[in-house]
């Protein structure tokens, strides 16, 4: 089999697999929630724009965004495992197939690059300047800034661990936010330079990387599993994976958040699945970012209507994105060895989410005091956060855990 023929099968079996879980998301009536934030978030958006201040930075904030956007320089390879043993030999061989996954991580990076650029073209407008030749050739030039990352960064992976390893992201890093900021500032001739100057970096730093080292395989297929373990969590939150594999953590750090959340409960599932969220990557890092996000949220916008919406949709998305504990150890037979029915791990499992999202609705609620001042608004905040958190833990959480398994009886 050739390497052309080998990289259409890996990307043919991966797609395969992605459109039936696709298909799930789509049947859970995620997509008509999509729908309707982006209805919502455009008619808020508009509103926003039009409350800005003159000196607001929107050149900045648009830079942030797309640096973490451009800065990422996903790479798919569809490398697996196995494919370690036998591949080290053939390197010259396999360019074709390296050559094929370079173009498609970058198309797919440049189409969500493009469409984060055409979400911030009204702020752009704005705040910026109304001229449109100025925001194509943004456009264009911050797609070719995204190549250049993700070429650059290909390159990098071949150093061996070390300080030349670590420093090398730095210089790309700061070269990208540069030249990012250079662009949506209109700074043309500076642009051109920083162009040249980018340009020169690669050939003189990055390209003689590929002459020097050799491809590390195992780091490929690493970096290729943890990109589909990221696809595996998205959809764990509306099926069950079968394929995913969790990291844990020993974070001693949280243990009186840990003891906060098991109680002085003698419940065995009190006890693990405190752990469980605490110790998993999965769940613990979910409810950090999302917390993170929606404590700025609660101190960026203004109080109001926008600002509830947001209060309730970070919530929701926490508490969904955190069902996916409920089958964390259903895998482990042991587990199936304690006398305890499905009814009473049900009942703690409610109790541990309902403790995880109040402890995510005080602080959304003093973020929104400290920042608006105003009780009228904070005390909206709240409410609606509180009775969201009754709503779906008394009422939705039982009917989105047993479409999927089984709620009832005892343990066997």
């Amino acid at each position: 089999m050739g390497v052309k023929t080998l990289w259409k099968e890996r990307a043919n079996e991966f797609w395969s697999m992605a459109i039936k879980y696709l298909r799930y998301i789509g049947n859970s009536g995620f997509l008509f929630s999509i729908y309707v934030a982006i209805l919502v978030g455009s008619f808020y958006y508009g509103q926003l724009l039009k409350v800005l201040p003159e000196n607001f930075p929107a050149v900045e904030l648009m830079t942030i965004i797309l640096f973490f956007m451009v800065g990422r320089g996903k790479i798919r390879t569809f490398l697996k495992y196995p494919d370690a043993n036998f591949l080290l030999p053939l390197e010259q061989r396999f360019r074709p197939y390296i050559q094929r996954s370079l173009l498609y991580s970058y198309t797919m990076q440049a189409f969500n690059v493009l469409l984060v650029l055409l979400v911030l073209g009204p702020l752009y407008f704005s705040q910026v300047t109304s001229e449109r030749a100025s925001y194509f050739a943004s456009i264009l030039l911050i797609l070719l800034l995204t190549g250049w990352n993700l070429f650059a960064r290909w390159e990098e992976l071949r150093v061996p661990d070390g300080t030349k390893r670590k420093t090398l992201p730095i210089i790309r890093l700061a070269a990208v936010l540069l030249t990012l900021y250079s662009i949506l500032q209109g700074f043309w001739i500076v642009t051109g330079v920083l162009v040249v100057g980018l340009a020169i970096l690669y050939i003189v730093v990055y390209r003689p990387l590929a002459n020097n080292h050799t491809l590390k395989w195992e780091r490929l297929i690493g970096l290729e599993n943890d990109a589909l373990m990221l696809f595996y969590r998205i959809a764990n939150m509306f099926v069950e994976v079968p394929q995913l594999n969790r990291k844990v953590k020993n974070r001693a750090w949280a243990t009186p958040i840990l003891n906060l959340l098991s109680g002085p409960s003698r419940n065995i599932y009190s006890y693990m699945y405190s752990r469980a969220f605490i110790r998993s990557n999965d769940y613990f890092g979910i409810f950090l970012r999302l917390t993170v996000i929606g404590i700025v949220l609660m101190i960026i916008l203004p109080s109001g209507m926008l600002l509830w919406t947001a209060n309730v949709l970070i919530l929701y998305m926490t508490a969904i994105q955190l069902t996916t504990m409920w089958p964390h150890y259903d895998l482990k037979v042991w587990v199936d060895l304690y006398p305890v029915s499905r009814e009473i791990r049900f009942e703690t499992f409610q109790n541990l989410l309902m403790k995880i999202m109040l402890i995510q609705v005080a602080l959304f609620t003093i973020a929104s005091y400290l920042k608006h001042m105003s009780f009228f608004h904070t005390g909206i905040v709240l409410i609606t956060g509180l009775f969201l958190v009754l709503a779906f833990v008394r009422i939705v959480l039982f009917k989105q855990l047993s479409k999927r398994f089984i709620i009832a009886g005892r343990s066997s």
